[in-house]
């Protein structure tokens, strides 16, 4: 491992990690992808400090202020390493870190938030229903029980097998979705079509697959997924970011699968394939009551503010998300505000 990352509070209390984590910076996923793949050996080291990281940013609090004392507890343990020696150092720092995680666990449940810590898979887990229905509203917004969030279009739906977050992470998709997986190497995530499987680790990308349509197409935007035909199951295709794969129902072997580049849109050269779900903001001097009430309107998901001065939070500027998730964390850089998601709504505390 690099001598600058000796541990997973080192990876947590990187900015650029920070950033690759949350997904908000291209260069910042570029570099920790690279880094990853240089350091095979520290994929448990980047694993734990991800799902740390979750819990800190679980949308529960002031990220910065967690993060301070995040570096404070690593300070109070190289201390007591100089004192006591590396072993018993080695020993406080893991205790402490286990204190830590137990005391934001705590948080969570005092705060009437049903996450589960799972020891296996180290998974941020919410219970939801076996099956999601849209209807006819334009969007609406799912936190899985395995962290990942979808955004179903009108009229579409998602079954999850038996065991969903336990044993498997795989669903089926009829209608269209935009999907933000939430990585987990010892469970692949998997979508089933009327005419593909798509099979992901942890990526972001969108699959258009209703019934009356006579085609299947995943859209990739971030990491790598592999599409499975289910007319040919010898048919593999891996998708790169930016690329789409089309499956033609019933379509000759030849031309049944179809890879293209995503279509771009002139204007603001971002792709079209998730035009329906990309929400662009335009803020001036608005409170945080009215920004909610917008992205409740545009994703479909409840947003409940419950603290009167968080309400009149005022905001000013421009911004661009695909999900309900990363436009609230766009915001909390200006303010420290909380918010929990579940599967049905969103909760805004100071």
């Amino acid at each position: 491992m690099s001598n600058r990352y000796r541990g997973v509070e080192d990876f947590v209390c990187d900015e650029s990690f920070q950033r690759y984590c949350l997904g908000t910076a291209p260069s910042a996923i570029d570099f920790w992808e690279n880094w990853i793949r240089e350091h095979p050996h520290a994929s448990g080291e980047i694993a734990e400090a991800k799902q740390l990281f979750a819990l800190l940013n679980a949308n529960q609090g002031n990220l910065r202020e967690q993060v301070r004392e995040l570096k404070d507890g690593m300070e109070r343990s190289m201390l007591l390493k100089e004192e006591f020696g590396q072993r018993e150092a080695t020993t406080v720092r893991k205790s402490w870190k286990a204190l830590y995680i137990g005391l934001a666990a705590s948080v969570l449940l005092a705060a009437g938030i049903f996450y589960t810590w799972q020891q296996q898979g180290n998974t941020v887990a919410l219970p939801v229903a076996s099956t999601v229905q849209s209807g006819a509203e334009p969007r609406k917004t799912v936190m899985l029980a395995d962290g990942s969030v979808l955004t179903l279009r009108n009229n579409s739906a998602i079954s999850l097998s038996e065991g969903f977050s336990k044993t498997n992470r795989v669903l089926s998709l009829s209608g269209e979705a935009f999907f933000d997986v939430k990585h987990d190497p010892q469970h692949p995530f998997i979508v089933h079509t009327k005419d593909a499987s798509i099979e992901v680790l942890g990526t972001v990308f969108n699959v258009s697959a209703y019934p009356e349509n006579s085609y299947t197409e995943t859209a990739l935007f971030r990491g790598k997924v592999q599409v499975t035909s289910k007319e040919d199951p010898a048919r593999k295709t891996v998708l790169m970011p930016s690329q789409k794969l089309v499956i033609q129902s019933g379509g000759k072997r030849d031309t049944a699968f179809s890879v293209r580049s995503l279509a771009v849109d002139p204007v603001d050269h971002k792709a079209k394939e998730i035009a329906w779900v990309r929400s662009r903001l335009k803020i001036q001097d608005e409170t945080l009551e009215q920004i909610a009430g917008r992205l409740q309107q545009w994703y479909g998901i409840p947003i409940i503010i419950t603290d009167e001065e968080v309400k009149k939070y005022s905001y000013s500027g421009t911004f661009e998300s695909e999900t309900v998730i990363k436009a609230l964390e766009a915001l909390q850089l200006s303010y420290p505000f909380n918010f929990e998601v579940k599967q049905d709504r969103v909760v805004i505390s100071k």
